[in-house]
């Protein structure tokens, strides 16, 4: 794994880098600076069972983490009075908040699949379902609450500060950061994470089993975010053959199921740069001028060739950045050539994640992972799923005050804190 850049540098940048996320990863995630060749994650009616499109973090409007906050303590969790008890137990440590904002279509079949099919069947929620409480509310005023959607109508996001005095004027909530909120909303197909989880329904779906299959799985893999994992997807690809630019690879890779070459976090060995040979994009770190990189595999167009059961084939070239696996500036725009060795069971090591920047994921395609692609995949991959299970049992169960828990609470914490654009707590993680 690499190196953390410097607290204090990060700390400087951080509201930046957001910024950059939200514009390049709004609609489509990613490929600032040229067309995409392919619309797998774009906005708009997808067919049933379409991977959801990529999430994206507004910029806080009342965002409370920071320099200096403290940590929470084991035990301190967050409740909520005078809403609505719909599924699980108000004693449960997470709290979850479905908000249904001017009678979404199909509010209530959504949150039932969610408790019943998602919480309540998928592991590791479902070992631990009795710590999750869920509740709703009805709202209303969309233009009064500042909602509006991303770029190329690609989902939608609020004030959250709007959001949260609207829970308040109906709720009694003693900590607004430390519980799950879920806005869903007539705003058609998308879905954005963030201290406040946006979700689009849409009037135009025929029924509610087709908005099910649009939306299968989406609360699961959004939540997740919270609970510190990546998307594992590719987000777009530039015409013009410069590298996607995401999350820098300091940052990316500090999430629970990205890493640096190699996947240490669940693989003991890999494959040096030298064997990667079998993939179609194997030879892009052969090329050491920008044209030869560039025109691989694409068309005069610029948009890049697939293969390998959609993955893209072409390469990316980086004007400042030599790649520290590959050892060139000139890179596999997606891999889907594994390099692990003796990994953890049905995982290994794969070129890319985070949208796209150089960081290394554990499974291959859409359907491995939710965390890939919620609405072709039955369940987590093992790494996503292992990192889970360990943030809920230590922020959200008898458990966190335990020896066992201290180690990862710290750890967890200081990533809450230093790289998390999603959230500052959950459970009794993170900062007040």
């Amino acid at each position: 794994m690499s190196q953390s850049i410097p607290t204090s540098l990060l700390r400087a940048f951080l509201p930046l880098v957001l910024i950059c996320v939200v514009l390049l990863m709004s609609g489509c995630g990613g490929g600032g600076g040229g067309d995409e060749d392919r619309s797998s994650t774009s906005s708009g009616n997808a067919d049933p069972g379409q991977a959801p499109p990529p999430s994206y973090e507004p910029p806080p409007s009342d965002s409370n983490t920071g320099t200096g906050s403290p940590s929470l303590s084991p035990g301190d969790y967050a409740s909520i009075q005078n809403c609505p008890l719909v599924g699980g137990s108000s004693a449960a440590e997470f709290k979850l908040l479905f908000i249904n904002l001017d009678s979404a279509p199909y509010f209530d079949e959504i949150v039932s699949d969610a408790i019943e099919n998602q919480f309540g069947a998928l592991a590791p929620f479902v070992d631990y379902f009795s710590h999750f409480g869920f509740y709703t509310l009805e709202t209303e005023g969309q233009a009064n609450l500042g909602c509006e959607k991303g770029q190329d109508e690609a989902a939608f996001s609020c004030d959250n500060s709007k959001i949260h005095q609207a829970i308040a004027e109906q709720c009694e909530v003693d900590d607004m950061q430390g519980i799950i909120k879920v806005v869903i909303a007539d705003m058609g197909y998308g879905a954005s994470g963030g201290e406040i989880i946006y979700l689009g329904s849409d009037r135009s779906w025929p029924d509610s089993s087709y908005a099910l299959q649009q939306l299968r799985n989406i609360v699961v893999h959004e939540v997740a975010h919270n609970f510190g994992l990546a998307d594992l997807y590719d987000g777009g690809i530039n015409t013009d053959g410069s590298a996607v630019a995401g999350w820098p690879s300091e940052m990316s890779r500090q999430w629970a199921n990205l890493d640096g070459p190699g996947c240490s976090k669940w693989c003991n060995n890999y494959k040096p740069a030298s064997e990667y040979t079998q993939s179609a994009n194997a030879s892009c770190a052969t090329f050491t001028d920008r044209a030869s990189c560039t025109s691989f595999n694409r068309t005069d167009a610029g948009e890049c060739k697939t293969a390998d059961g959609d993955s893209y084939a072409c390469c990316a070239w980086s004007e400042d950045t030599t790649d520290d696996y590959f050892g060139s500036q000139c890179t596999p725009v997606w891999g889907t050539e594994d390099i692990g060795q003796d990994c953890l069971e049905g995982t290994g090591c794969f070129y890319g994640g985070a949208y796209g920047n150089n960081s290394w994921r554990p499974v291959k395609t859409w359907d491995d992972s939710i965390m890939y692609g919620a609405g072709h995949s039955e369940a987590f991959d093992t790494v996503s799923e292992q990192a889970l299970r360990e943030a809920i049992r230590c922020c959200g169960t008898s458990d966190d005050s335990t020896a066992s828990c201290s180690a990862f609470r710290e750890t967890f914490n200081n990533f809450l804190l230093e790289y998390q654009p999603y959230k500052s707590r959950i459970g009794s993680c993170g900062t007040r």
